[in-house]
């Protein structure tokens, strides 16, 4: 009696070490967990500030283009525009020119009538000629002559300093025109100057939240790591108490009768039970469970679908490659790849194949879900990725035609 005495105090003794180590190993794996989450959520903001800082910077190049273009317009109006103004400096230079030579002729045509009118009797060069006539008829010929050169003379320097004074006017007028493009060129270069900065700022933004994403990913990598190494070592512990457990019930079973007996049982009851707790469960339609001779933390890149899957079957590969690969790659280390949907199982989506009728696989990559029910052909699944708006998941999705898909079973 008393030797019972003692081996049920071990067994107790050894089951109290056991519940113990296993509830701080719990606390430890719980706080792992939570600071995963945190990681996550953080991360997941930062990917929402990163798209908003990305908008601000394709708005800003796009206004930026806007301004090189408006930019050039006015530039080449003021090429066109000084081109002009030339072009009528040279008219009006041509203008002075043909008024200088009306001006000669004039003087000429003078000369020549004082020389045919002789002596000065009025003074007035056109009167002399007109008075200096032979006859009547010479007289009306003069006249003619002198009336017809005044007006042919009148009119042509008034067209010619008629057209200088519209070619000057021009002048002015393209020069005013001219002031007002270099003045809105201006403008337009200041406001370019204004958009170069903000892009900057942006650029800098975009970049300090992509340094931000990234630490997180290392951060969040090493923390999956961690879990991993913590549920291991928690499975480690309780195996060998366990062990221990089977051994003081044994030599109890051995060192006692019929009392043994049923403590034997409470005991094989008691290390059966912690087995149980920790053996994952077995997916229905495989009749074993399977895990990655490379399943240890996750590889893959946050925000992909094989990111969030990863996580939530931990079990998965590491290096299994892109989603669509997922089911070669699985059934190369000998799990169960079919077409029969379960529950706990990995659906695969070749590149380019119709999610359900609602959305396309990516055509070279592929993608891959958790599924978390099924109901006759349909499937609920949960998945991550850029494209989704929590890029971490969960997000879930309800898909017909379950039997036309790729499954990975554990």
């Amino acid at each position: 009696m008393k030797l019972q005495t003692i081996l049920t105090t071990m067994i107790t003794a050894v089951t109290l070490t056991a519940f113990a180590a296993n509830t701080a190993q719990v606390s430890a794996a719980s706080d792992t967990q939570s600071a995963i989450s945190s990681n996550k959520s953080d991360t997941d903001k930062l990917v929402a500030e990163l798209e908003s800082a990305n908008a601000e910077v394709i708005k800003l190049n796009s206004q930026i283009d806007a301004k090189n273009t408006a930019i050039s317009d006015a530039q080449a109006k003021i090429t066109s525009t000084q081109a002009r103004i030339t072009a009528l400096q040279g008219e009006v230079a041509k203008a002075q020119t043909e008024l200088a030579a009306r001006k000669s002729v004039l003087k000429k045509q003078l000369v020549s009538l004082q020389k045919e009118a002789g002596d000065s009797v009025t003074g007035n060069v056109y009167v002399d000629f007109v008075l200096n006539s032979d006859d009547l008829s010479d007289l009306i010929s003069r006249t003619s002559t002198v009336n017809k050169l005044n007006q042919a003379n009148k009119d042509a320097l008034s067209a010619v300093d008629a057209a200088k004074t519209k070619l000057a006017g021009l002048q002015t007028e393209q020069e005013t025109k001219k002031q007002t493009l270099v003045s809105t060129k201006t403008t337009l270069e200041t406001e370019k100057t204004q958009l170069v900065s903000l892009k900057s700022t942006a650029d800098t933004k975009s970049s300090a939240l992509n340094d931000k994403i990234n630490a997180n990913k290392a951060t969040l990598v090493a923390l999956q790591t961690k879990a991993a190494q913590q549920d291991a070592a928690a499975k480690a512990t309780l195996a060998k108490l366990s062990a221990k457990t089977a051994t003081v019930a044994a030599s109890s079973s051995a060192a006692t009768a019929t009392p043994a007996k049923s403590t034997t049982t409470n005991a094989t009851t008691s290390t059966n039970t912690a087995k149980a707790a920790t053996t994952p469960a077995a997916i229905s339609n495989t009749g074993s469970t399977h895990t990655s001779s490379d399943s240890a933390g996750n590889a893959y890149a946050y925000g992909q679908c094989t990111w969030y899957v990863k996580s939530v079957a931990p079990w998965a590969g590491n290096h299994w490659g892109n989603g669509a690969q997922w089911g070669s790659s699985a059934a190369a280390e000998g799990f169960t790849v079919n077409n029969s949907p379960a529950v706990g199982s990995i659906v695969v989506f070749a590149a380019g194949q119709s999610v359900g009728g609602q959305w396309t696989a990516d055509g070279s990559y592929g993608h891959v879900a958790y599924v978390v029910g099924v109901s006759g052909n349909s499937i609920t699944i949960q998945q991550g990725g850029m494209g989704f708006s929590t890029p971490g998941g969960p997000n879930t999705q309800s898909v017909s035609g379950a039997s036309g898909y790729t499954y990975i079973h554990r």
